[in-house]
């Protein structure tokens, strides 16, 4: 009978597998996953792809930012074109 009241749950975060109590809802037993092994080669070759892409990825990134500032700037100038069009607020001491 107590083995009715256990579920088997398993973690969508860590894929740990979970035992709990269905009736009380208390975890009794967490199996944690067996890691995945990397050989020293794959992270070697993996560090070195990483490496090679790095260049590029900051010239993406530089362009991007490059194109950001011309957008900021038209963008400025014409709020400094507008700026006539804007009313002038009213202030507490003007209404004295």
């Amino acid at each position: 009978m107590a083995e009715r009241n256990k579920l088997q749950v398993r973690c969508t975060c860590c894929d740990a597998a979970l035992t709990v109590n269905s009736v009380t809802g208390d975890v009794l037993f967490t199996k944690q996953p067996e890691k995945k092994t990397v050989s020293f080669e794959d992270a070697v070759s993996q560090v070195r792809k990483n490496q090679e892409t790095a260049a590029e990825r900051f010239d993406q990134a530089f362009e991007k930012e490059k194109g950001r500032k011309d957008l900021i700037n038209l963008k400025f100038e014409e709020a400094m074109e507008r700026v006539d069009e804007l009313e002038t607020p009213i202030r507490d001491i003007d209404l004295d």
